[in-house]
């Protein structure tokens, strides 16, 4: 029954896994494909005197008043623009601005390009909302054929070397049924990871409200809200604000800024730590944008054990949390789906044909 429904599972939704991981070994090197295909957004001349934030900020805000500026993705890099996303009904696009001589270098949708196809179906299947739910339910049906594709497939510690062996003399079917074990043997542990891993981001606030409620806290904060500040009143700068969330938690360097979307809502920057594998970082200060002050300060070092690993979902499911090696392995395991579709398909359909074909239980089994 279980080896059943294992088959019939990656017969059906098969082709989802497949596509899936091979989207998901892309974007693994996502930031550096986007740098060298667009390199007319990203690639500025590095200048010794201070990014000019302020009137980057207000270029785009005069460049675009019908649109609601959203966030801003500082330069990680000396020789890289500033990245701005602006909304306007409910299209979210990108700018891109040198942050020394104020030029706007190109504007795009969010999921413009083949990257940002890429993005879209890896995310959301094409289907906003939505479809990120149903990609979490994916996730889980995807966690319950490894784990019964290992139960199927367990040979046991002392037969594992010799199950992973591809036969050269036997038939095509055990042939290609070897490998297609040998292939599920040897990224389950990946396969298991990236499965988990993406499941727990689409169900982010159950996954971290129950880690937290497991391990402890404290958690991370909703930032609070502030009073509506008097129409004369001017709000203080963002590179002011930065200063400030910089100074708040040192030794981090800011990577993104999060405009406020209505008056009660504060300026948010998230800030990474050398050593974090987050790519973004997982440490935030949220400020008061008219007297300056600090409404919440959370720094990732001195998050409790629930958060930590909750803040690991993205590293291990993208690699960083191992450095390049890992990028590496999760990039191999994006490919495995496909060996196991295409093998399994075919040994599906070779016992089918010939019903009759040399094919011992043993080699099944």
């Amino acid at each position: 029954m279980l080896q059943k429904i294992h088959l019939w599972v990656g017969i059906v939704i098969g082709a989802i896994f497949s596509l899936s991981g091979l989207t998901g070994s892309i974007l693994v090197f996502d930031d550096e494909l986007d740098v060298y295909f667009n390199s007319n957004l990203w690639h500025v001349n590095p200048q010794p005197e201070p990014v000019r934030l302020d009137e980057a900020t207000d270029k785009v805000r005069i460049e675009f008043p019908n649109h609601t500026l959203l966030l801003a993705r500082l330069p990680r890099e000396p020789h890289r623009s500033i990245e701005y996303w602006i909304e306007n009904d409910k299209v979210i696009q990108l700018v891109y601005v040198n942050p020394w001589s104020l030029e706007i270098l190109g504007k795009r949708d969010e999921h413009a390009g083949l990257l940002g196809f890429l993005h879209d179906f890896h995310v959301h299947l094409l289907a906003g909302d939505n479809g990120l739910l149903v990609n979490g339910f994916i996730g889980i049906v995807l966690l319950l054929t490894v784990l019964t594709g290992l139960w199927l497939a367990w040979p046991g510690w002392r037969k594992l070397l010799n199950a992973l062996r591809i036969p050269r003399k036997e038939s095509r079917l055990a042939r290609w049924f070897a490998l297609h074990r040998s292939v599920g043997l040897i990224s389950m542990i990946l396969l298991f990871t990236a499965a988990l891993t993406g499941t727990a981001m689409v169900f982010y606030k159950q996954t971290n409200a129950a880690l937290i409620a497991v391990f402890g806290g404290p958690g991370l904060p909703e930032p609070p809200l502030i009073e509506i500040a008097a129409p004369q009143v001017t709000p203080i700068t963002p590179s002011e604000l930065l200063k400030t969330a910089e100074s708040t938690v040192p030794d981090a360097q800011a990577t993104w800024l999060r405009f406020p979307s209505h008056p009660q809502a504060p300026f948010v920057v998230r800030l990474k730590h050398p050593e974090n594998s987050h790519p973004n970082g997982t440490s935030y200060v949220a400020l008061n944008t008219v007297t300056g002050e600090v409404l919440m300060n959370h720094d990732a070092k001195y998050s409790g054990t629930g958060q930590q690993i909750a803040d690991l979902k993205y590293p291990l499911h993208i690699g960083t949390a191992a450095g390049l090696p890992g990028r590496l392995l999760m990039f191999a395991a994006g490919l495995a789906p496909s060996l196991l579709f295409v093998t399994g398909l075919y040994t599906w359909w070779y016992r089918r044909q010939k019903p009759q074909a040399k094919f011992t239980k043993a080699r099944l089994t």
